[in-house]
């Protein structure tokens, strides 16, 4: 049905994304596209999607047909005429549409024949968009809008549906309900092409499965052998960090401070945490500790509560039950600015910048808590605070040149390439001296050199800067390389915890990641 040969892909003129990959899609199968983040899988769907030049992107080398029929530099309204519908990534609906009116919009825009009866499938495979067919799209869940956003593409009687992550970021229950409805669509005859960073859950419905590894197909073969393939548990459990010389979790290496002043280096203590939203149990009885001065990985599957467990640390959620303390101060109830007061920052895995502002003032919003000038001498411009801002203007110029982001400093940040937005997102957070850095999945769509950048960078603050990060993230080899300790999570509970080198081995770990144990 899709037949994708030798393609290579490159943006912004010469950045290569994909590198001869070569792939089928079968009529009525499931194919699995697994890989790490920036390893292409999405600028895979965006080229038979017709969709790279909205992303400065060119296909370089190679062609794709569909049905026999060449796709390769259409426009992006050819694929979908043919019935090739892709769901990205993000939950893309309108939010100020209703269900109803979300669903009849893609069904006018595929036409009466191909869109009659389509929305009332939709319906049958999610009763819940059925009861909430009059509400906004904004009011929903998180869940319901991504099962909005499926049915969109399904709304359009698609014959290739092209799914770019449909569990990110969803509960256990939830994903699982979504998978369901892949299941019954395949059964009833329809070809998809699931791009997933669950590797479990895609191997375990696919028929056929690619690796793609560095912009190139590492592995293929049946889900079900690639899940026991050794070379698929690497790439999503990281090498042994016993052979990459990396830490075994007895303590950090020496380091002398740079970026933030001389302090007391704070332990973080978690205790029986537990998170519920209405029924739905996020986290249960999660208990670590995050010693000084350590870069701490938490990870797990889509889902699994890693998010939750940052925005219960940085005071945005407040949990039923447990207790968080950074040193002697006691964390739970205390509001986010407070919290931040203590040392504590946070970036995001969705950029949180502002588009309209430059770079330069991105960074100094991050200065904000640190100056005690207030907006009244700051408005009339007093001595103290002139010199309190040409403090926090040069510090902001030592985190950019830290951070490789000097020459952006005076560009909007709405002209910047993402991963640029990503290292300006972490630089913001750098401004404020943390002596605890939260960071949430921030290598998330970055190619192979852009990940090994921020890597080092988040390698620097633990050495050389002595800042305590806690990290959360997908990309397994980056994850193993990096972390003093690791936490892992699944389904809201800690199922592992230790060095690196034992959680790669742990059976658990295994079962939670792939659905298998050695």
């Amino acid at each position: 049905m899709l037949d994708v040969r030798d393609l290579s892909i490159a943006y912004q003129g010469s950045i290569a994304a994909l590198r001869g990959v070569s792939l089928t899609v079968p009529e009525g199968a499931i194919v699995a596209l697994v890989g790490n983040n920036g390893a292409g899988k999405t600028t895979l769907l965006r080229a038979v999607s017709q969709n790279l030049r909205r992303h400065r992107g060119r296909i370089t080398q190679g062609e794709i047909r569909f049905e026999g029929q060449a796709l390769t530099g259409a426009d992006p309204e050819e694929p979908f005429r043919h019935g090739v519908v892709q769901v990205p990534e993000g939950r893309r609906i309108f939010g100020t549409l209703t269900v109803e009116e979300n669903l009849r919009l893609a069904a006018a825009a595929a036409g009466r024949s191909r869109g009659r009866g389509a929305i009332q499938r939709v319906y049958e495979l999610f009763p819940v968009l059925a009861d909430r067919r009059r509400q906004r799209g904004l009011l929903l869940s998180g869940g319901e809008q991504q099962m909005l956003a499926i049915g969109r593409a399904l709304a359009a009687a698609p014959r290739l549906l092209m799914l770019d992550e449909p569990t990110l970021g969803l509960a256990p229950q939830t994903a699982d309900r979504v998978m369901a409805a892949i299941r019954r669509l395949n059964a009833d005859g329809m070809a998809v092409l699931l791009v997933e960073q669950n590797a479990a859950l895609a191997l375990s419905i696919a028929r056929h499965a690619y690796v793609l590894e560095l912009g190139g197909v590492s592995l293929e073969g049946p889900g079900e052998r690639l899940r026991e393939d050794p070379e698929v548990r690497r790439l999503y459990l990281g090498g042994s960090a016993a052979s990459t010389g990396e830490h075994d979790g007895s303590g950090p290496p020496a380091r002398a401070a740079a970026l933030r002043p001389p302090g007391a280096a704070e332990r973080l203590v978690v205790e029986d945490l537990a998170v519920s939203f209405g029924a739905v149990a996020a986290l249960s009885e999660v208990a670590l500790s995050v010693e000084p001065g350590t870069i701490h990985a938490v990870i797990g599957p889509n889902g699994a509560g890693k998010s939750t467990l940052l925005n219960v640390l940085s005071g945005l959620y407040r949990p039923r039950r447990g207790r968080i303390r950074f040193g002697d101060t006691e964390l739970i109830g205390l509001r986010p600015h407070a919290v931040a007061r203590l040392g504590i920052a946070r970036s995001f895995q969705n950029v949180a910048l502002s588009g309209g502002q430059t770079v330069r003032d991105s960074l100094l919003l991050g200065c904000h808590l640190r100056m005690s000038a207030g907006p009244v001498r700051t408005g009339l411009r007093l001595p103290g605070a002139r010199r309190e801002e040409r403090r926090e203007r040069a510090r902001v110029e030592v985190v950019a040149e830290r951070c490789g982001v000097t020459g952006l400093l005076d560009r909007p940040v709405v002209q910047l390439a993402y991963g640029d937005r990503k290292r300006v997102d972490l630089a913001r957070a750098m401004c404020a001296e943390p002596r605890l850095l939260l960071v949430d999945e921030p290598v998330a769509g970055l190619n192979a050199t852009e990940t090994e950048a921020v890597a080092e960078l988040i390698r620097r603050l633990r050495d050389e800067d002595g800042v305590t990060v806690v990290l959360v993230e997908h990309d397994m080899p980056m994850v193993m390389r990096l972390a003093d300790r690791v936490t892992v999570l699944d389904f809201g509970r800690r199922i592992a915890d230790g060095p690196p080198a034992r959680i790669q081995q742990d059976p658990d770990v295994l079962r939670a990641y792939l659905g298998t144990a050695p």
